[in-house]
């Protein structure tokens, strides 16, 4: 199964220049099969990437924001997902996710809006992306 590395070290990765990301949307610039991204969480939302894609991806980044974000995986055709990990302030994300597995990446405060800048690798020809109220 994959597994999400979370560091606590404050030094981000190297990253290319995203577009800045809309409070409720995505912007992201595809280059060569990359995202990358200045991704924007709503507080109390869980912002949901792939589920059903063909090939695997891996998201890796820095929580720029002043919340910590919690990560998950949802396997295809599961109604649980798997807790990875939880990415403080200024932290490092390297997160891998199969064939058809869902990245969930939930914003853990419920009155302030989660940062990430990410750059995300591997399958991402036909990546849905979308947002949820985080669960009760």
């Amino acid at each position: 199964m994959p597994q999400a590395h979370l560091l606590s070290r404050r030094s981000g990765l190297p990253l290319l220049a995203g577009l800045g990301a809309l409070a409720l949307g995505l912007a992201a610039q595809v280059l060569g099969g990359t995202i990358n991204s200045n991704l924007q969480i709503e507080p109390g939302k869980t912002f949901e990437l792939g589920g059903g894609q063909e090939g695997a991806f891996t998201v890796t980044g820095r929580n720029s924001g002043p919340v910590a974000v919690e990560v998950l995986g949802r396997a295809e055709g599961s109604a649980q997902a798997q807790v990875r990990g939880t990415v403080a302030p200024g932290g490092e994300v390297k997160a891998s996710f199969a064939k058809g597995e869902m990245a969930l990446l939930r914003n853990t405060s419920a009155t302030r809006m989660a940062r990430l800048k990410l750059k995300i690798s591997g399958d991402t020809s036909a990546l849905g992306m979308s947002y949820s109220d985080n669960p009760e």
